[in-house]
């Protein structure tokens, strides 16, 4: 039997102190909102977004963690800035996540032969992105190569992701990435 439940408006009991609607307790609830919908939001939260403000020196041949320490948006407090420098599933937030990367390096002096940025989930590489130096973008005073990329992967409570980056040199020098904007970030995808 199907009912129809017309209101203008939904809210917790005043005695409730929690500020949470629930919508289906016990059984399987799917929520339709249906094509008539024309306000509030709908947020893609967790969300966090971090850059660095200062050039990071990478090895070569070795992966170094992006020490983002500028955080612009970090809807849950789960981005651990400047201790580990990872995103951490905050409880109850499990589900499909899309997470981006848009780095530059800068080297000068040297050759990078190879150079790439890998995504990982609990300490293992899950995704990557790799240059080839195929493209090289001049700002005025740096040289630098862009690695960008995205991917979606499911995420559980406590699972932690970080963004690693690696490159080699012909001469075994040092590169930079360049303090940008930029950076990478993530966020938890409706519907999925």
């Amino acid at each position: 039997m199907t009912s129809i439940l017309e209101v203008e408006q939904l809210d917790t009991l005043s005695s409730n102190a929690s500020s949470t609607l629930t919508i289906g307790g016990t059984n399987t609830t799917t929520l339709n909102l249906g094509s008539n919908i024309t306000g509030g939001s709908i947020t893609n939260t967790p969300m966090f977004h971090t850059y660095l403000s200062a050039h990071q020196t990478v090895s070569h041949n070795t992966f170094t963690k992006f020490q983002g320490n500028v955080v612009v948006k970090d809807t849950d407090s789960a981005y651990d800035n400047p201790t580990t420098y990872r995103w951490t599933c905050p409880s109850g937030k499990g589900g499909t996540y899309l997470f981006w990367w848009n780095l530059f390096i800068h080297y000068s002096g040297n050759t990078i032969t190879n150079d790439l940025a890998v995504l990982r989930k609990n300490g293992s590489t899950i995704a990557g992105t790799q240059n080839n130096n195929g493209v090289n973008v001049n700002d005025g005073s740096l040289l630098m190569v862009p690695i960008s990329g995205t991917f979606v992967v499911d995420v559980s409570a406590g699972d932690y992701i970080e963004l690693f980056g690696y490159g080699s040199t012909s001469n075994s020098g040092n590169f930079l990435f360049i303090s940008s904007s930029l950076g990478w970030g993530g966020m938890k995808v409706i519907g999925a």
